[in-house]
């Protein structure tokens, strides 16, 4: 695994926080800024929305800076940000608020989910942003906005959850000097958007990983097949995969990876597509990183449900950290990522098949895809992201 160390140099290509104008380059070991997320941060997430927090702050501490965190529970951050409005009161400068939300309303953040602190976290941003420091929030979720959302919770509970998703976005928009979002696409499924100062777009990163050996065997026709994520129709259905790889050769095969809770819940339909050549696994964290060192090839083939339009799923970047070629097809984000930054290949369902079959025949077209992907691994690493974040708030 690639180790990353502190930076501490100047970097030109960013402005310095003195002003928009200033010509004076970037030193990230002068630069003070405030990390806000409403729940405690771990470095063993089991998915992308508790991933991606650790990535963000383990990112800006390696560039070097300074950060005062704000997370945890809600009597633990209620303490951290009255110590840190004294600290600004008093005269401490901030360059800037970085804050990731979560799937679920700010006042639901707690594991009891009771709405009982509706005011703490849009406060403390206010105040911040009142007090002249920049102030940008990552938004992950538009689940609340999306057809699928009637599925996924009961009237009752909607009533609750959907008001405060409204109330969430009514305050940001009025303390946010820069409103991220994973994709372009997700800009049209929320309301007043043109409202915003500004709205910029920050998928997930990679980690690095260079231990997978490319495939390298010229009379070797085997081609691993690895997906992990979701299997729950229909926002995440496999069927149109396992399909393809049952037409597909006996040298094929697939290695799917998802929750066991999951699979104990929709496992039965799949279970007529399964042969031994199928594999279902249940992996998470650090224990993901063997399957995909394993594998020649990573696939998001599924049928498309409206969400997957607009969602960039965080397992397209660790593929790319293993410079993993990708498969999946047309259609959304992940099609639309993969087809413009060359990663792989968008199929039609239908061509899945012979596509894998044409495929484990030419392992010389797999080497030199991961080739190319390793050479734009680092434009995506969770590093770059944290200094694009810099750059926007510091850089303007």
């Amino acid at each position: 695994m690639q180790t990353i160390t502190s930076y501490n140099y100047y970097t030109p290509w960013l402005a310095t926080s003195l002003g928009k104008n200033s010509t004076m380059p970037l030193k990230y070991s002068d630069l003070k800024i405030i990390y806000h997320h409403p729940r405690e941060i771990t470095p063993y997430g089991l998915s992308g929305s508790q991933v991606r927090p650790y990535k963000m702050l383990t990112a800006f501490k390696q560039l070097g800076i300074r950060v005062t965190e704000v997370t945890g529970t809600a009597s633990s951050r209620k303490k951290i940000m009255r110590d840190t409005i004294k600290r600004i009161r008093n005269g401490e400068q901030f360059d800037f608020v970085y804050s990731e939300n979560l799937t679920i309303p700010f006042s639901m953040s707690e594991s009891h989910r009771l709405p009982l602190h509706p005011f703490l976290d849009h406060n403390f941003l206010s105040f911040c942003n009142s007090c002249g420091i920049p102030v940008a929030l990552f938004n992950r979720d538009v689940y609340w906005r999306d057809k699928c959302y009637r599925t996924m919770l009961p009237w009752w509970l909607r009533i609750v959850t959907i008001p405060l998703h409204w109330y969430d976005h009514w305050r940001q928009l009025r303390y946010l000097d820069t409103f991220y979002l994973p994709s372009p696409s997700m800009s049209s499924v929320l309301p007043w958007m043109q409202k915003f100062k500004n709205v910029k777009y920050l998928p997930p990163g990679a980690e690095i990983d260079d231990t997978r050996p490319p495939k390298i065997q010229a009379n070797s026709n085997d081609l691993k097949v690895f997906y992990v994520g979701g299997i729950e129709p229909p926002t995440y259905d496999l069927r149109p995969l396992l399909s393809a790889v049952n037409q597909a050769p006996s040298s094929v095969t697939l290695t799917i990876c998802c929750r066991k809770k999951e699979w104990d819940q929709v496992g039965h339909l799949y279970l007529p597509l399964l042969n031994s050549r199928i594999k279902v696994v249940h992996k998470s964290g650090q224990d993901l990183n063997d399957l995909y060192r394993d594998a020649d090839l990573f696939a998001i083939v599924r049928s498309q449900g409206s969400y997957l339009d607009y969602s960039v799923p965080i397992k397209i970047y660790e593929a790319i950290g293993f410079s993993l070629p990708i498969l999946c097809t047309p259609g959304g984000e992940t099609a639309r990522i993969v087809e413009s930054e060359k990663l792989g290949w968008v199929k039609d369902e239908k061509d899945i098949s012979g596509f894998l079959e044409t495929l484990s025949k030419q392992p010389q077209t797999l080497k030199r895809t991961s080739m190319e992907i390793k050479d734009r691994q680092n434009k995506h690493t969770w590093l770059h992201r944290a200094s694009q974040v810099c750059e926007n708030i510091l850089g303007h």
